[in-house]
């Protein structure tokens, strides 16, 4: 099996609240546990940003079963790349709310990948994708361990 990466953006609806992202991150979990898929959820300024690891065929059905779901709209792939070894290994899915964390801390973070302090993945490239996520793992597990 050769192991991929899936990075996709989209809108959340409106109306998105805290329940609909805890249920987003339960089933999530449970799902991607059962198939081998791990990754990072991030969401905030009403953006979702989210990251898919493990074989082509799961992850590319797991993003079409995702980009059916209401609660969000104009998903965006960003990149579907070969990896030599998982990023995410840790977590069958992690979701991060933003607006959770510190949000000075969160806005220098996205402003050292883009060219603002919203998330905008559209305005980013897939390496900026994939450098913020990363960064926002290490804040996360910081901020948790606090």
């Amino acid at each position: 099996m050769t192991l991929y990466r899936l990075i996709y953006s989209s809108y959340g609806q409106s109306n998105l609240g805290y329940h609909d992202l805890k249920d987003i991150m339960e089933k999530s979990e449970k799902n991607n546990q059962f198939d081998g898929v791990t990754g990072l959820l991030c969401y905030g300024d009403s953006v979702f940003l989210q990251i898919l690891e493990g074989d082509r065929t799961i992850i590319s059905k797991t993003y079409h079963r995702i980009s059916l779901d209401p609660r969000h709209h104009s998903p965006e792939l960003i990149e579907c790349t070969p990896i030599e070894s998982r990023v995410f290994g840790v977590w069958s899915m992690k979701a991060v709310n933003l607006s959770a964390l510190n949000s000075q801390e969160v806005r220098n973070l996205i402003l050292k990948y883009s060219l603002s302090t919203t998330l905008r993945p559209e305005n980013m490239t897939s390496e900026q994708c994939l450098n913020f996520m990363k960064a926002v793992a290490i804040f996360y597990n910081k901020a948790a361990s606090s």
